[in-house]
């Protein structure tokens, strides 16, 4: 009897143990439907339809990457004013409230986060990282 209590207890403190080894990154921690639940989300937003095609949301380990791509015809000259309106867009203050939404959220706080802006035949004009 008192081997089995022991059996039946070291297998809950095993349990228990493992429980707490769970998903240590968002990549883990975040389904993929989960990501087209957030990039449909998205997508709903009337600025977003006004200005872009699509949206995507990567996520590798705990590095998370949003891609915007443009829906309009871009030249060269305005594919450099946009880089150029991005890059001082302060872009920073966003990337921190996001960055405190995946930790409030999964309890996971990225590394990285990166926003990464294509035109409409998918090139890319910059990426804003930290």
């Amino acid at each position: 009897m008192r081997k089995t209590i022991v059996s039946i207890v070291a297998v809950f403190m095993c349990i228990f143990m493992f429980a707490g080894c769970g998903a240590r990154t968002i990549e883990q921690k975040i389904s993929a439907s989960q990501i087209e639940k957030l990039c449909d989300e998205m997508k709903e937003d009337s600025y977003f339809q006004t200005y872009y095609k699509d949206v995507k949301l990567e996520i590798e380990g705990n590095h998370v990457t949003y891609k915007y791509y443009y829906k309009m015809d871009l030249d060269d000259d305005q594919i450099d004013q946009v880089k150029e309106s991005l890059e001082n867009s302060g872009l920073q203050e966003q990337i921190d409230g996001l960055k405190d939404t995946f930790k409030k959220d999964c309890g996971i706080r990225p590394d990285k986060l990166s926003f990464s802006y294509y035109t409409n035949d998918d090139k890319l004009i910059v990426t804003i990282e930290e």
